[in-house]
């Protein structure tokens, strides 16, 4: 089945607003993408942890205690791979995710959340779930000035407005 973004009508390629030098933030919807989430089944979490510790060709998320996102890695080679140790939920469909990177990053993204972004509290690799714009939102740190964002699909348009709207006084690239 073809995954269709729910923003293909909506995100359009190129500069917006402040124009002064180079973009500030640059945004972009990965898409498709393969997301699963993991919950650690009880007394289980251990084994769930080292066998996605040991995985090779995704990204493990932390989500909350004993859970994880797993992003590109099907669900069923999950199922194969944790059996008893944890359930598997398919999110590729349910959530969409943004890539959001550039100087002002952190400067935009602190503008909805009371998370402590800066690099000493929020280094490359963490996690966090959290409220932002009025939204449950996961988001990590992939790089110095990098972050990947998921939100529910049903609130990406509101949110994307709301996220290029903060965007404007840093100047943004839509990829």
């Amino acid at each position: 089945m073809l995954r269709e973004s729910p923003l293909k009508d909506v995100v359009r390629a190129g500069r917006y607003g402040a124009d002064k030098g180079a973009p500030g933030v640059t945004l972009s919807v990965v898409h498709p993408l393969s997301l699963v989430m993991v919950i650690a089944r009880k007394g289980k979490a251990k084994a769930a942890k080292e066998s996605l510790t040991a995985m090779r060709g995704a990204t493990v998320m932390w989500a909350g205690p004993d859970q994880y996102y797993v992003k590109g890695a099907e669900a069923a080679a999950l199922k194969k791979k944790l059996g008893d140790a944890a359930s598997i939920i398919d999110q590729s469909h349910g959530r969409v995710m943004f890539r959001i990177s550039g100087p002002k990053s952190r400067a935009l993204l602190a503008k909805g959340t009371p998370v402590d972004l800066h690099a000493d509290e929020f280094p490359i690799g963490k996690s966090a779930v959290t409220q932002m714009a009025h939204v449950g939102a996961h988001l990590t740190c992939t790089g110095k000035d990098d972050f990947e964002l998921s939100v529910f699909r049903g609130f990406s348009e509101s949110f994307w407005e709301w996220l290029t709207e903060q965007a404007l006084e840093f100047g943004y690239q839509v990829n």
